[in-house]
């Protein structure tokens, strides 16, 4: 698979700071093609004219549904009315690890308009986290926003491949409280900067 490429990318590739770009968007076609190749573990839609849903699975076994409304707005199921962050990472990328202090100091100020939704990709050689190493994980980091795990983060992880082809982690999608696509980010960022993103992602009207 190809995430066995993602930890050599993380460790060796200089987009450990690479930079972003908000000039691209998440192509609904890749989107729809994912959607398509993945039935078993997304919500295929029933029509033509209807969106995809991913049902992400956290660590707490809550479910948390994605619709990826790439038109009209992104919805998260339960964290209506927020500016989300999504963070795929893995357990074993050291940069994906070094950026978990930041991203929860910024939850800890704005968890009131904001929440961060983690995306375990997986293992090197492809398998899903156990249950229990990402708990202990969680535990370790002393996380406190939703992680999720599973196939569909995988699938997900490769609907939104337009903005990050390379694969690399940690890699992150920032919506606004519309579900709006505004920015991504390959590599660690400084905290100043995810944060300013995301409060002005917080006054957008």
């Amino acid at each position: 698979m190809k995430f066995k490429n993602v930890a050599i990318l993380s460790i060796l590739s200089v987009t450990l700071f690479a930079g972003c770009s908000d000039k691209e968007k998440i192509d609904q076609k890749v989107v729809a093609k994912t959607v398509q190749n993945n039935e078993k573990v997304v919500q295929t839609p029933a029509k033509a004219h209807e969106v995809p849903k991913f049902n992400l699975k956290t660590s707490t076994g809550k479910i948390i549904e994605v619709t990826a409304d790439v038109k009209n707005g992104w919805k998260f199921k339960g964290y209506e009315n927020k500016v989300i962050l999504l963070d795929f990472f893995a357990t074993w990328c050291p940069p994906c690890k070094a950026e978990i202090p930041h991203l929860s100091s910024i939850r800890s100020k704005l968890k009131k308009d904001f929440e961060i939704i983690g995306l375990d990709i997986g293992q090197r050689d492809g398998s899903i986290t156990s249950d229990a190493k990402l708990k202990q994980f969680i535990e370790d980091f002393k996380i406190k926003y939703p992680v999720t795990s599973g196939v569909a983060n995988s699938s997900l992880f490769r609907a939104v491949s337009s903005l990050n082809p390379g694969g690399s982690i940690p890699f992150m999608i920032l919506f606004n409280k519309k579900g709006e696509f505004i920015q991504y980010y390959i590599g660690m960022k400084p905290e100043e900067m995810l944060q300013q993103d995301i409060n002005t992602a917080i006054k957008m009207k």
